[in-house]
């Protein structure tokens, strides 16, 4: 009997547990966007954990964070090339990014007045740095030094267990990397 009720509160316990997803504020995103948005924090998820040699996605995305902060230089890790190469690919792209050629190499930038800033905007409703974070941008239309800097030093600020975080987190390097 006890082992029934254990395995019946486990399953409970289980059920309850309330995975971190991400938001759609006010239909911003279609389903198909979505899924790319999980997949790309999914991915980043993967390359920064196996680069740090860790589990924990909060400890790995500090350690990035950490060296971009110490260095002031954003580390393009490995799969980090393949993965900008894949979001050229995505729905979602055109809403976050924009790209542009210079010496036969294209890159993106994030992209004003997008879903994506919109995003930000909501998202920052919860959270006074990521607040800060999208006025900035909103202000400024790019990522200034000083944003970039800011975001590296104070990332400790949100909760990255979350993945809105995350996924902000992921766009922010990603951005970075490829301008």
């Amino acid at each position: 009997m006890k082992k029934h009720i254990l395995i019946l509160f486990l399953t409970i316990l289980s059920a309850c547990k309330q995975e971190s997803k991400i938001e759609n504020p006010n239909g911003i995103w279609t389903e198909p966007e979505l899924t790319e948005l999980n997949s790309i924090v999914s991915e980043f998820d993967q390359i920064l954990t196996t680069e740090y040699k860790t589990d924990s996605e909060k400890k790995a995305y500090l350690e990035y964070s950490n060296k971009v902060f110490q260095n002031q230089i954003v580390p393009n890790l490995n799969g980090m090339e393949k993965l900008s190469s894949d979001l050229k690919k995505f729905v979602v792209f055109d809403k976050i990014w924009w790209k542009y050629t210079d010496s036969n190499f294209e890159h993106f930038n994030l992209k004003n007045d997008s879903n994506y800033q919109k995003y930000l905007n909501e998202i920052g409703k919860k959270s006074d740095f990521i607040k800060d974070y999208a006025d900035r941008f909103n202000v400024a239309s790019d990522l200034q030094p000083s944003v970039v800097s800011g975001f590296a030093k104070n990332i400790e600020n949100i909760d990255l267990n979350d993945k809105n975080y995350r996924l902000i987190f992921a766009i922010h390097y990603l951005t970075l990397i490829n301008r």
